[in-house]
């Protein structure tokens, strides 16, 4: 089964000035268009939750306002936009109409996010709706009715913007996630990694399958030997090269690019050299080819090296398709994720 990438996209945060400008020209009537023209931004979505009465001297307001940008910035002023709780009636139209279709993205995406864990996606947004539910019906009960509480909240009633409010749930929704996300590592059957090295995986025919069974010893398979002693026999030709280069004077600083693959503070002239003695002792990576073609012809022809070859090794590298190496937990642990030659043949001369 494909899981589809869930976006966590809240809201667009653009205001459709068409519709609001269509408002204004109706001469302040069309509260279709200024509804239509609030849903995009989340700065003005409080409006589409009051009645056409308590907009009313909004309006009024608006019409001293002379450009539609001056409008639009009243609106947004936060000292001027009412408050989402300011009665039970406008505040379950919150919450229960405009808030829920604002945060829906938002919750699918923390669903999404736990979808590692035991249960799905769809389960854990389930999971994430009823935490918003239970947000909403906690404020309510200490908001408009503290007298069914059996004890006295510390929850004071105080206005509160509809952004406020829509922050309050962002954050209880995401410390939800965490929260369940911090139990399932606490949990073996909720666990990615639940099977044990003995667990058996697979079951084809007759013969069970551990994971130890299809694992790669990245220590001791016989591909990822091999790969070594080649990597090997090329730095040891190309240092035979560094020898023989002007006296040797290079061999000691090429063979710490070598090694440590450290470049930095190299000597420019180094670490060319360091990358022709690679290719002369074998190593046609596309990276490497495409850097000795990259060379000028005196360079070339000082090294003896062919550029219609370059050319044609270059061609035929482009051909084959390459596999990425991945880095194992082996080699996290003592290079820091660095491959032999990596840093080297990642970057370019002097760069």
């Amino acid at each position: 089964m494909v899981v589809k990438m869930q976006g966590k996209k809240l809201s667009k945060r653009t205001t459709n000035k068409q519709s609001f400008k269509k408002f204004v020209e109706s001469g302040y009537v069309d509260f279709e268009a200024f509804k239509k023209a609030c849903r995009g931004d989340e700065n003005l979505l409080i409006y589409t939750c009051l009645k056409k009465e308590e907009l009313l001297p909004f309006i009024e307001k608006l019409k001293e306002i002379d450009t539609i940008e001056a409008q639009l910035k009243y609106l947004k002023n936060p000292n001027v936009q009412p408050s989402m709780n300011e009665n039970e009636e406008r505040y379950n139209i919150c919450v229960q109409q405009s808030i829920p279709a604002f945060l829906k993205n938002y919750i699918a995406y923390n669903g999404f996010k736990m979808n590692n864990s035991s249960g799905d996606a769809e389960d854990w947004t389930s999971e994430f709706w009823l935490k918003y539910v239970k947000i909403c019906n906690f404020y309510r009960d200490r908001w408009f009715h503290p007298e069914s509480l059996k004890k006295a909240s510390k929850v004071v009633y105080d206005k509160m913007l509809y952004k406020e409010f829509i922050y309050i749930c962002r954050m209880s929704i995401t410390g939800e996630r965490r929260h369940q996300a911090f139990l399932a590592t606490q949990r073996p059957e909720s666990s990615l990694f639940k099977p044990s090295l003995d667990f058996n995986l697979e079951n084809k025919g007759n013969t069970d399958r551990s994971l130890m069974d299809i694992t790669k010893d990245t220590k001791n398979d016989a591909s990822s030997m091999i790969d070594h002693a080649h990597t090997n026999t090329i730095i040891e030709k190309a240092l035979e090269y560094a020898k023989l280069y002007e006296n040797g004077q290079y061999y000691n600083q090429i063979a710490d690019v070598y090694l440590n693959q450290d470049i930095k503070g190299i000597n420019k002239k180094v670490l060319m050299l360091s990358k022709i003695f690679l290719y002369k002792a074998g190593l046609n990576a596309p990276k490497v080819l495409t850097f000795i073609k990259s060379l000028s012809n005196t360079y070339k022809a000082k090294f003896n090296i062919s550029n219609s070859l370059v050319i044609h090794q270059l061609n035929e590298a482009k051909k084959r398709k390459t596999a990425h190496k991945i880095a194992n937990y082996n080699d996290l642990l003592e290079d820091n994720g660095k491959t032999r030659l990596g840093l080297l043949l990642r970057r370019r001369s002097g760069e």
